[in-house]
């Protein structure tokens, strides 16, 4: 007759979240708390380094657009420098540089605006007055 082996006696516990797992799996934490440690000792290592993406992916073995993401999502960023150019990110509207997310600030704001409203428009008031578009007078 066949051995059945228990129920909880074909799992094991995430370290990090005690998250039920398969025996068999490979590794001692979940997908997500290996992700999340990941992070952190790229977060440690950015702030300790003065690094680029393509660094921080080729030191941890990360794919380029992991590193990427996280700059995307504003959970990791360029450091601002005064004099120095950030590298890699552009806006997704305008194209300017940027430090994290899509949009520079400035078009954030323009995106997040109610539509329909009307922006104010800092030109001088002879450049703001209604003119012809030709000289000539009928």
């Amino acid at each position: 007759m066949e051995k059945r082996k228990s129920f909880f006696g074909n799992y094991k516990y995430c370290e990090g979240c005690h998250q039920l797992l398969e025996a068999d799996y490979e590794f001692d934490m979940c997908p997500t708390c290996i992700e999340q440690e990941v992070f952190k000792q790229v977060r440690e290592y950015i702030r300790n380094n003065d690094v680029t993406e393509y660094e921080v992916a080729e030191r941890f073995e990360l794919p380029i657009e992991r590193v990427k993401g996280w700059i995307r999502e504003g959970r990791i960023q360029y450091q601002d420098k005064p004099g120095q150019k950030a590298l890699g990110q552009r806006c997704a509207r305008c194209g300017d540089l940027i430090l994290q997310g899509d949009f520079c600030p400035k078009c954030l704001k323009y995106l997040r605006a109610p539509k329909g409203t009307v922006a104010y428009n800092p030109l001088s008031d002879e450049e703001s007055k209604m003119r012809y578009l030709n000289d000539k007078q009928d």
